[in-house]
């Protein structure tokens, strides 16, 4: 199975990591299987020497034929419970690159999606151990600037970077990718005429001037009943200035006509008097 090897779904740029990650796990299994073999065989020695200084009638056949079958089952259990997680591993790891994101999903009981914003990446470093040599794979670490998931790995003593792909044939394709995409990014400023109105000091002090203006001519045109209705339900100006969520003098302001709410605010109080907004603002033709 090719590591780049895309998966038609959605026409998203889905791929997998390198069926070969199957035998790196295996093998770094066996070889922990060994580790643990001579230690439980040294353990033997141990019991039995012990046991001779002190003159015990130990069986010696017995505990050899005893630790002959705890290191059988050691090596089938661990190294059959770790191809298990390897193949699931490798079915269930994918990432993809979108238009802004990488995303990568893993897990075998814990499913993971991490999502990573090309603007946050620092560097791409790809590396490998001697099990990476002997199968031709490499590792790729994405290492992120504010990364939460970084720092929650460093808090649990995870040496891992926020972005981390094993199992991986041809990593200089994910490098360019990687590189075009942050390139891109980076490069990419969207321009409009709003961002050309707060860059011009001279056209901001304009629109500003212009805005106050119209907001001006606006309280002339229109009428309010709000007094009207405030007295006719008992309340107080603070009581309806809490009920509708403003300050005092905004109640105050809109009652003489010095105000004009906008329409969120205008549905509040229309609630609170259970009437239509038309019932309470009048426009003054």
């Amino acid at each position: 199975m090719e590591s780049m090897k895309s998966i038609d779904s959605d026409h998203k740029n889905v791929h997998k990591i390198d069926i070969a990650y199957i035998k790196h796990e295996i093998i770094g299994s066996i070889i922990g299987s060994i580790i643990v073999s001579l230690a439980i065989y040294g353990l033997g020695w141990f019991i039995i020497a012990i046991a001779r200084d002190d003159g015990s009638n130990l069986n010696e056949a017995k505990l050899w034929n005893v630790i002959f079958w705890v290191i059988i089952g050691f090596v089938v259990l661990s190294n059959g419970i770790t191809w298990i997680f390897a193949v699931l591993y490798v079915k269930n790891f994918s990432y993809e690159f979108t238009e802004k994101f990488i995303i990568i999903r893993y897990g075998v009981l814990t499913k993971t999606k991490t999502t990573i914003p090309y603007s946050r990446i620092q560097n791409v470093a790809i590396y490998q151990n001697i099990r990476d040599r002997l199968l031709k794979l490499y590792k790729v670490k994405i290492e992120t600037a504010g990364s939460s998931a970084a720092t929650a790995n460093a808090q649990k003593g995870i040496i891992r970077p926020e972005g981390y792909i094993p199992g991986v044939k041809n990593p200089t394709e994910i490098e360019l990718k990687i590189n075009k995409f942050v390139h891109k990014y980076t490069q990419y400023s969207p321009k409009s005429g709003l961002s050309d109105v707060f860059t011009d000091n001279n056209i901001v002090f304009d629109e500003f001037i212009a805005y106050f203006l119209s907001k001006m001519r606006e309280k002339d045109q229109i009428k309010t009943k709000i007094r009207q209705l405030r007295e006719q339900m008992g309340l107080s100006i603070s009581q309806l200035a809490d009920a509708v969520g403003v300050a005092e003098s905004t109640i105050k302001y809109l009652e003489t006509g010095e105000f004009v709410p906008s329409l969120t605010l205008a549905m509040r109080i229309a609630r609170k008097f259970n009437v239509s907004i038309e019932e309470i603002f009048e426009l003054d033709k």
